[in-house]
């Protein structure tokens, strides 16, 4: 029966999470219950189907549907008495199965689930998550802490209790290549990437009419994708069982106060992210952002409300009354400050975060030629502003930010300006010979908040790359007018006359070869250049490569890499992992590596080529080196600024303002969030200074007027101080001991790198492989496997194939993988020991074994057994764990003590020297044994009273703490099986038959 015959009309399933059914002449495990309810020909439907696995524990897309199959609860078999097994494939059978549990009695599955190297503090958000039932939380850790580490990590752990399996992960279009690296990466998940251009290609290896969206079960899409309304309609119709959403600033409710249509994109964005924030019907929900509050207390309440609407607790976002208490319980808000405080008094770990060096900047003190071309781009400047005086004002506001945009790649490099200036004169060409000078529809290139965007460095969108942006940005805003047109291209033609001879005076470019780039390898020869432009990348890259060329000594041996956002993200990999390799080399790259990607591994030293607008991109650029897990005491960061130009006002109006915010309060603001905004206070500001001194001094006027703009908008003391007010920085109640005494008991119970190895190091021995140190290192192996053996277990290597069990070698080195359970090698031979040596079809059977032993005096036999409890949680989960019993063959009320089996199991085994027949009759005693499924229920029930417990204790210590929430029914727990999966025979050493 599926469904109960009461007069409740609940749906009551047959079966338990966890028990054992036979179905299809198979044995399973019952994983999930599903309940369904379907309206079919207006009929509604109400049934039950199963997630299962195999009795192994391993994975299976199949389902079980009681209505349409016969489905009877069974047991797993006991071990058989007629196959006496090897000690040796029995303890790796143990070990296999022991490392793909489902382990719910632990803390930190995660900590062995993944590739991560794992800090004390990045624990701290996955045990709030494992005190939540529906996990809801707003990780808003500060640049460089590991936001995105941590929600994997999260991630990892509900995977492995079998909390969730579908996820569906929102970013920037920026930061899709990236989680993906991330996910497979560190998490060994294959995600695909949801958006217009991919699509095609996904429905086409599905079946007729199949939707991705359903079909794959970890989807990354980006927000302005994902909001459209066609695809948000289909993204709602599927059930997600987890969301996870990145830059999450981006989907805050825009401040109450703001009417213009400028925040009807993020008003969209707010609409999708509040559908996805449904908890009934998407339980589990992650925000990530580093800047929660933009200074409105209404939109940071916007964000709390999905995580808990309870959180608000007036439900009124107009005035929002915020429930700190409930807060606590799902914010995760930490400065670096914070976190180095916390460990500061601990005894367990050091501070994990370098020091960084003072006195950054580098100012360029600009070439004569450079003045002098600058002088024709301002009159390029007034041409761009005086030809459109007469029009609409929405295009007067945009050729501002086409003149900014000019002036910021003049600054970044000569080349830039050219390729700009190419860029510009050949659209305007095109312009000239064409008899309608109209452009059509289609051709409009650029919208006024691209435009903005291009300048102030703000996020891409899905529709439009940075590199695609600023092309067009530079044939943007072109008038209709012959004349006009002809005037420009000659102001444009003689700016590019200047060119050559700037090239070869430009002060920056000589600096960096001549005098950084020589001081910085004196301390390391590895430095990473970030520049914002694919044109100066490529004038930066021929500089180095004519040392090269021209044998210089100070580059004698260096590798030149570069990387920008035009190139495919798996050449980008290979690219990054050959500049991690080398010992000597410089890596040039756009800001397309400035999120998401830990570069701390392979540099401490870092060079800004120019200024960026905007403070969160050039901390997100720094926090690549300046991070938790770089490896040296000290990083190195330099920034060119061009002096005497807008670069110096950047830095002393936003730069150096946003760093004495950070000082003052402990945060970097978020910025930009609506460049109409700016835009339109700047304008507003111009026309007052032109009706005053009656002058058309547009350029000097206006970039004074933009910067005192930004710092009004973006830089009030009142808004800061409602940030601080309204944030959770420091307000941490779990404890370092409480966590790493989590991490400890985890380790314990699942095993460390050293259990990993040594169950390694048997499995290839058992295939007749062979693992041995590389010379000079005790942390490197090399692998051997023979090819059938790859072949069977999915994967393929050569003869070099190495591996590690420290996980910074790893980290440091793309061609060492590390020994983890994400390990495609150890995953592979856990699965095919556990499959052999469970069957008594196949020659390694690990079930039964006999041995001997000098520790006892009459014949014993230790029972390995696999207990299986479900957590009466809403919805239910399912943990197992193993558990050890002894007792004396012939004497049934001798029953070892738990430190008397350790010692035991621990001990030197040796031959035992006896008969098959002896040791199977001795068997056969073992498993008829008459009150052995006695023994084994006490067994399970005395474990279960354990866990009960500890996890009683664990809800006092946290409610003390301040941090327990929703954990009705984590205590409420029950055995659901007990497995014999072993047994072992030990016998007396010397004694005979």
């Amino acid at each position: 029966m599926t469904e109960s015959k009461s007069s409740s009309s609940k749906l009551v399933p047959e079966f338990n999470i966890g028990e054992i059914v036979k179905a299809r002449d198979r044995l399973w495990r019952i994983d999930q219950i599903h309940k369904v309810e379907k309206e079919i020909e207006e009929v509604k439907k109400r049934f039950v189907y199963y997630s299962v696995s195999n009795i192994t524990g391993q994975p299976s897309s199949q389902v079980l549907i009681p209505d349409i199959e016969i489905i009877k609860k069974s047991v797993v078999p006991k071990p058989s008495s007629e196959i006496i097994g090897s000690p040796t494939y029995q303890k790796l059978l143990l070990d296999a199965i022991k490392l793909d549990l489902i382990y719910g009695t632990t803390s930190f599955i995660s900590l062995q689930n993944s590739k991560v190297i794992p800090i004390s503090y990045q624990m701290v958000p996955v045990l709030m998550a494992l005190n939540l039932k529906k996990v809801r939380l707003l990780l808003a850790d500060d640049v460089g802490l590991g936001k995105t580490i941590e929600a994997g990590l999260i991630l990892q752990e509900l995977l492995g209790r079998k909390k969730i399996s579908r996820v569906l992960f929102v970013t920037p279009a920026n930061l899709r290549e990236q989680w993906r690296g991330i996910l497979k990466s560190f998490f060994g998940i294959d995600a695909v990437i949801m958006s217009s251009r991919n699509r095609r290609r996904l429905e086409s290896e599905l079946l007729l009419d199949g939707n991705p969206w359903g079909y794959y079960n970890f989807v990354i899409t980006s927000i302005d994708y994902a909001k459209k309304p066609i695809v948000k309609y289909e993204i709602l119709q599927f059930d997600w069982d987890m969301i996870i959403i990145d830059e999450a600033h981006n989907i805050m409710l825009p401040h109450l106060g703001i009417t213009d249509t400028s925040s009807d994109k993020v008003k969209q964005s707010y609409s999708f992210a509040k559908a996805l924030a449904d908890k009934d019907k998407f339980p589990h929900f992650l925000l990530l952002t580093a800047t929660p509050h933009n200074g409105y207390k209404d939109s940071f309440a916007s964000l709390l409300q999905m995580i808990n609407p309870e959180i608000i607790s007036n439900n009124n976002l107009k005035n929002p009354e915020i429930d700190r208490e409930l807060s606590t319980k799902h914010i995760c808000q930490r400065r670096r400050s914070d976190v180095e405080k916390w460990i500061s008094g601990s005894k367990y770990e050091k501070n994990p975060f370098p020091i960084r060096e003072p006195g950054i900047e580098k100012f360029i003190e600009p070439s004569q030629q450079f003045y002098d071309t600058l002088k024709l781009l301002s009159k390029f400047s007034n041409h761009v502003l005086k030809s459109f005086e007469d029009r609409p004002e929405k295009q007067k506001k945009f050729n501002y930010w086409v003149i900014f945009h000019f002036h910021k790649r003049m600054i970044s490099s000569p080349h830039a300006l050219l390729c700009s200036i190419n860029r510009r004169t050949k659209e305007i060409d095109k312009k000239l010979q064409r008899k309608n000078l109209e452009l059509e529809e289609s051709q409009v290139f650029l919208s006024l908040q691209e435009a903005a965007q291009s300048v102030l460095d703000g996020n891409e969108t899905d529709t439009l790359s940075e590199e695609d942006r600023d092309e067009k940005s530079d044939k943007a805003g072109l008038t209709e007018d012959l004349k006009d047109l002809q005037l420009e291209k000659q102001i444009l033609n003689t700016i590019k006359d200047t060119i050559p001879e700037l090239k070869k005076k430009d002060k920056k470019i000589h600096r960096l070869i001549e005098d950084i780039l020589p001081a910085m390898f004196r301390r390391s020869e590895k430095v990473i250049i970030f520049t914002r432009y694919i044109d100066t990348l490529t004038y930066i890259v021929e500089n180095l490569n004519l040392q090269l060329e021209n044998k210089s000594l100070r580059y004698k041996d260096f590798k030149i890499f570069n990387i920008h956002g035009r190139i495919a993200s798996q050449k980008r990999l290979e690219t990054y992992n050959n500049f991690l390799k080398e010992d000597k080399a410089i890596l040039v790259t756009t800001d397309c590596m400035a999120e998401g990607v830990d570069l701390q591994f392979s540099a401490n030293q870092l060079i800004n080529y120019e200024l960026t607008w905007n403070p969160n991109r050039l901390e997100q650029r720094n926090g690549r080196i300046d991070r938790f897990g770089q490896p040296k005491k000290k990083v190195y960061i330099r920034t060119f600024i061009m002096d005497n130009t807008i670069e110096m006002d950047i830095l002393n109006l936003l730069v150096n303002k946003a760093n004495r915010i950070k000082e003052d309060y402990g945060f970097v603001p978020g910025f930009f969030g609506d460049p109409k905004a700016i835009i339109d206070h700047i304008y507003k500001r111009k026309q007052k200074k032109a009706q005053a001194d009656g002058t058309l001094d547009r350029w000097v006027g206006i970039s004074n007027i933009v910067l005192e703009s930004l710092v009004s908008i973006f830089f009030s003391e009142t808004n800061y101080e409602e940030v601080l007010k309204d944030s959770f920085y420091g307000q941490n109640n779990i404890n370092l001991d409480e966590i790493e005494r989590r991490m400890h008991l985890t380790k314990e119970a699942i095993g460390d790198d050293k259990t990993l190895y040594d169950f390694l190091e048997g499995a290839t021995r058992l295939y007749s492989g062979k693992i041995s140190p590389v010379e000079d290192s005790k942390d490197i192996f090399q692998v051997i496997l023979p090819e059938k053996i790859q072949k069977e277990i999915g994967i393929t290597f050569k003869d070099n194939y190495k591996i590690t069990t420290n996980m910074e070698i790893s980290a440091k080195n793309s061609d060492i993988e590390g020994i983890n359970l994400k390990n495609s090698l150890v995953s592979g031979l856990i699965e095919k020991v556990k499959n052999e040596a469970f069957s008594e079809r196949h020659d390694f059977y690990g079930r039964t074994a006999a041995v001997s032993n000098s520790e006892i005096t009459d014949v014993t036999v230790i029972f390995n057994v696999k207990i299986r409890y479900v957590v009466n949680t809403e919805p239910k989960s399912l943990m197992e764990e193993i558990a050890q019993m002894g007792i004396e063959l012939f004497n049934h009320d001798v029953i070892l003590t738990e430190a008397d089996i350790d010692k035991l199991w621990s001990s030197q085994w040796e031959n035992h020297g006896k008969s098959n027949k002896y040791i199977q009759k001795h068997l056969k005693r073992a498993l008829e044994l008459e009150n052995l499924d006695k023994f084994l229920g006490e067994l399970g029930e005395k474990r279960l009273k354990i866990i009960v417990m500890e996890r009683r204790n664990m809800i006092k210590n946290l409610k003390e703490q301040g941090v327990a929430a929703d954990m009705e029914g984590i205590d409420n727990i029950e055995v659901v099986g007990v497995d014999l999966l072993t047994l072992t025979i030990i016998y007396p050493l010397g004694g005979g038959e």
